[in-house]
């Protein structure tokens, strides 16, 4: 009735409108405005796409994107669009640093729902020893995991203390080595994760 959905021979389907939820939470939670910016400036100097996701249930669903034009080769990362925790970086950067019992009740959800069965961990255990491991360095990275070639890396974003969402680049991992995510691209990940976490800041504050 309210033109979310149509019906027809019974099946239903989702219509356009159902567009306007989202673009009014962007809007609503003036993420898209002081966080894109900050986005499309590490993406220029990266030459990657770079990404911010919030957590959904068990997976990270991107909020804000910024495309690198000449690396554009999926248009399956988009906003809107949702990432497996426990198979993505932005994910385990997520988990790792949520509270005890956040990662308890999502991995209890992963392996209800067959989700860590579909990852070379294979179950619940494998998934919390990689996000053990990201909590320790401090950031994810994930090597053809979700998709077979692509290598992404990613850092938590925090606000007043608790992790908040994740932000991530995604690669072509034939054109980017696994040696160029450790030395490079984490450092200007954090550096872009503290601007990010400020401009949120500044946001709760006003």
């Amino acid at each position: 009735a309210m033109g979310y959905a149509s019906q027809e021979n019974g099946r239903f389907n989702l219509t356009p409108k159902i567009l306007t939820l989202g673009f009014s939470f962007l809007r609503s939670s003036e993420i898209g405005d002081r966080v894109n910016p900050i986005l499309r400036k590490a993406s220029n100097a990266m030459r990657e796409t770079c990404s911010l996701g919030l957590p959904s249930g068990t997976d990270m669903v991107y909020v804000a994107h910024a495309i690198c034009e000449d690396r554009l080769f999926s248009t399956r990362f988009t906003i809107g669009a949702r990432l497996p925790m426990a198979a993505t970086a932005i994910g385990r950067a997520y988990l790792a640093f949520s509270t005890e019992a956040q990662r308890a009740a999502i991995l209890e959800d992963l392996v209800a729902g067959g989700d860590a069965d579909e990852r070379e961990a294979g179950d619940a255990a494998g998934v919390a020893a990689l996000v053990e491991h990201t909590r320790e360095r401090g950031y994810a990275v994930s090597d053809r995991e979700f998709v077979p070639t692509i290598r992404a890396a990613a850092v938590p974003v925090m606000h007043h203390g608790r992790v908040l969402c994740a932000f991530n680049l995604i690669a072509l991992a034939q054109a980017v080595p696994l040696a160029t995510f450790e030395d490079t691209y984490i450092p200007m990940l954090k550096e872009a994760r503290a601007r990010i976490e400020a401009a949120l800041s500044e946001a709760g504050d006003a």
